[in-house]
């Protein structure tokens, strides 16, 4: 007659069923260790995974986005900056080159309307709200090229939040149009 598995462990040496116990707990261990760690692993490999695919795409996007304007390429190669005085554009004139420097960038300007007009510090501030929608790469390549054809001409306020088509971001600009003479 074969001895039942309590009389086999009870005929065993204390130090052999030490070993025994130290032996279940490790493999119960490493199982608890290897489940616990599955979920984070997994969710590292996911985000890893979604990291890539936005960095190829932004990769894509900066490779299509188009050349930057004449003016900005100008004061990139280090162009002597004219001696003329900086004049500041008319509301409507800004509006009209925001917008065309908008559709050479790929942005839609769904929105552009005059805002307030102030006296601040002995400047007039003439401020214009913008609302537009388009790609990140070019919503960034449209402010750089505001910024550099537009010196006397300043951000406000910026608020970008993505759209609810996919790769798109809508856009809310305030720019401020800084003069030093006074309008009638």
């Amino acid at each position: 007659m074969k001895p039942g598995m309590r009389e086999a462990l009870a005929a065993l040496p204390p130090r052999q069923l030490n070993l025994i116990a130290i032996g279940g707990l490790l493999i119960a261990l490493a199982l608890a260790w290897s489940f616990g760690l599955r979920a984070p692993l997994a969710a590292h490999a996911k985000q890893r995974k979604a990291l890539t695919t936005l960095e190829a795409r932004a990769a894509v996007a900066s490779a299509n986005a188009p050349a930057p304007a004449p003016a900005a390429a100008a004061s990139a190669a280090g162009a002597a900056p004219s001696a003329a005085p900086l004049v500041a554009p008319a509301p409507l004139a800004l509006i009209a080159a925001v917008s065309r420097s908008a559709a050479q960038a790929g942005v839609t300007v769904s929105s552009a309307s005059q805002g307030a007009r102030q006296q601040v510090a002995g400047l007039q501030l003439h401020t214009l709200d913008i609302a537009a929608s388009g790609g990140y790469a070019a919503i960034l390549a449209w402010l750089a090229d505001i910024e550099a054809s537009q010196p006397s001409v300043g951000i406000l306020q910026l608020t970008l939040a993505p759209d609810d088509a996919g790769d798109k971001r809508r856009i809310s600009l305030q720019l401020a149009i800084y003069d030093t003479e006074a309008t009638p």
